[in-house]
């Protein structure tokens, strides 16, 4: 998935279960910037392409990575009041200053709802790695299998059903982001549908357009696409 899907589908993630009604908007702001933090691990492409290749869905899309990354992020917003003090710096601009009566500074503290904002946070950044494996690969690119298991296995997972950067998951998103503008009191409603929907594309997707599916191992074997060489570890063996 893009950025902007992996952040609705945390923030769809949290309005779905209501926790928006308990614990406000900066419990949705968490779970949008936690599912898009495990790819943190593309930031070597900045300086280094072969261990971009290497690194990417790999070092922060695995399960280990996830708790480590949810537990940390969710207790420094938590205790620190990351969100709060953004949003102060926000809306003293010009445009914004009329959400200003929105926001606040965190002065209560405890640590069921510390263990909270480490649980959404968690969640949100595990859901990195299923939808990573369902949207995958697309026209010139090969499916970019993640190892979920790692450093403990090497095995690789993915299940391409939608292509990367499929325009259909960001529509749905997009669609529930108005209608959640528009309708605040079905916010709720709105997202859990949205969700469904987003399910239900990727399944009626997979078995209209792309019904011949791949295991990693299989793709991994009969199409390392020439338009983008990658360095593949497939039973410990590189693969070029």
């Amino acid at each position: 998935m893009t950025t902007f899907e992996h952040a609705l589908l945390g923030v769809n993630g949290v309005l779905a279960c209501g926790l928006h009604r308990r614990f406000g908007w900066k419990l949705v702001a968490l779970g949008g910037v936690a599912a898009i933090m495990p790819d943190w691990d593309g930031l070597p492409m900045l300086i280094d392409m072969a261990r971009f290749e290497a690194g990417h869905r790999v070092w922060g899309h695995n399960v280990l990575a996830c708790f480590l990354l949810g537990g940390l992020l969710g207790s420094i917003d938590y205790w620190f009041d990351l969100s709060g003090h953004l949003a102060q710096r926000l809306v003293a601009m010009g445009p914004l200053q009329e959400l200003a009566k929105h926001v606040d500074l965190r002065t209560h503290f405890s640590q069921r709802t510390w263990m909270v904002w480490m649980l959404v946070a968690t969640l949100a950044a595990l859901t990195q790695i299923p939808a990573d494996i369902v949207v995958s690969g697309g026209k010139g690119l090969t499916d970019w299998a993640l190892k979920p298991l790692w450093p403990f296995s090497a095995r690789e997972f993915v299940y391409a059903m939608v292509p990367w950067g499929n325009v259909g998951v960001t529509v749905i998103f997009a669609i529930a982001m108005l209608l959640q503008i528009k309708l605040p009191d079905k916010t709720q409603q709105i997202a859990a549908s949205a969700l469904f929907l987003v399910a239900l594309y990727i399944v009626l997707w997979a078995t209209t357009f792309n019904s011949g599916h791949r295991s990693a191992t299989q793709f991994s074997q009969r199409n390392n696409s020439p338009q983008r060489p990658r360095l593949i570890m497939l039973n410990s063996t590189p693969l070029y």
